[in-house]
């Protein structure tokens, strides 16, 4: 089915009364052309048509021999009365609305490149988030965050930024913790250091004596030293390995209503001379080698500005600043490897001066603990 294109700007006509007027009109009634604004003057009329009707009224004008003048009054109209710009209005409409309905972007900003590729990794084969996604079809934050975390365990925090139909992804390493173990030459079985719901294990040696999703308390066994190799014979081999159970954590904060916020700004290189003083104003993080002549004289270098604000936390920030800073404090205190999978508010009161509540998270930590094999087993 063909579409038919009308193009209605007004075109004026004037026609000179010596010839034969009154037939022109009559026969551009019959050809269905519609007049607008008809006048008759002393020397012509006038009226208007619509540009579509311009190529009647010249094969009329050949046909009666009339002196003819048409002019276009709207030539350089942007929007005319057409099928087209009707069509064109309804998809600059409409585009943009289905468009937005759509996550068309998601970056990863990570410290390193070998996590950012990890992390992109993840995105595409377990979130499947390489291609556009319908905002109300996609996953939680928080299934985004928990997934993450769950492969990448050095993770402390994933923020989620959403702006318009792009979404950024911000992984953040947890603090490096020193962990000095004690190496020993004796066999151990690995106990369960505090009692939990068994998820995974990471063994490399040692029999296995609990199963995923199995509820453990402390002291239980939870991987043998010692293998069963016949019906009745023993090996002594020792257990090693790292055994992730989950359990809630509770725990009690207190922090301060107003928080001051150190963040970075802009960075500058300067050229100038050198400071004498031992302390400079503004910390440098890069400097450019000159020659021993000149370096005692001129410096180049490239400085951190910081902007320092004080903010009054609110209810609205308990997920934005309060959960993630509960986060750090938690993590810290634990040991590497671990992740918080889920957490649940208490209950938050906001005082004059002071933020204080409980929340329980759900860890997901190694419970494991070497037990030396005593010579009876």
């Amino acid at each position: 089915m063909k579409m038919k294109l009308y193009d209605s700007r007004p075109v004026e006509i004037r026609v000179s009364r010596s010839g034969n007027v009154h037939e022109l009109i009559r026969r551009l009634q019959q050809n269905r052309v519609k007049l607008r604004e008809l006048e008759f003057l002393e020397d012509e009329v006038k009226f208007e048509i619509s540009r579509k009707d311009v190529t009647i009224v010249r094969s009329l004008r050949k046909k009666l021999n009339l002196k003819v003048k048409i002019r276009y009054l709207q030539q350089s109209r942007i929007f005319q009365k057409t099928s087209w710009t009707i069509i064109g209005i309804i998809l600059l409409i409409f585009i943009p609305i289905i468009c937005s309905q759509f996550i068309w972007k998601v970056e990863v900003e990570a410290s390193t490149p070998e996590l950012k590729a990890k992390v992109e990794m993840i995105i595409d084969e377990k979130l499947q988030l390489d291609k556009p996604a319908l905002k109300r079809k996609l996953v939680s934050d928080f299934e985004i965050r928990q997934t993450i975390m769950e492969e990448v365990r050095d993770l402390s925090w994933v923020h989620i930024i959403k702006k318009g139909s792009s979404m950024t992804i911000v992984p953040q390493l947890a603090p490096i913790t020193e962990n000095k173990e004690k190496k020993s030459d004796g066999l151990y079985h690995l106990v369960a250091s505090k009692s939990g719901v068994i998820t995974h294990f990471n063994i490399t040696s040692g029999e296995r004596r609990v199963m995923p999703n199995m509820t453990v308390y402390k002291g239980d066994v939870l991987v043998s030293g010692v293998i069963t190799v016949g019906e009745d014979e023993y090996m002594a081999v020792g257990a090693q390995g790292e055994v992730y159970a989950d359990y809630w954590l509770e725990t009690s904060f207190e922090i301060p209503r107003k928080v001051k916020y150190i963040s970075a700004a802009d960075s500058k290189w300067t050229f100038g001379l050198k400071n004498s003083d031992e302390k400079e104003k503004e910390p440098s993080f890069q400097k450019i080698k000159l020659p021993n002549w000149i370096s005692n004289y001129i410096e180049i270098k490239k400085t951190q500005n910081y902007i320092t604000t004080v903010q009054e936390l609110s209810e609205d920030q308990i997920d934005s600043f309060i959960l993630p800073l509960l986060h750090e404090k938690i993590l810290k205190s634990l040991p590497p490897k671990t992740i918080i999978k889920k957490e649940n508010i208490l209950h938050v009161t906001f005082d004059d001066d002071k933020v204080k509540g409980k929340v329980l998270f759900l860890v997901n930590e190694n419970i494991a603990k070497e037990y030396p094999i005593s010579q009876g087993d």
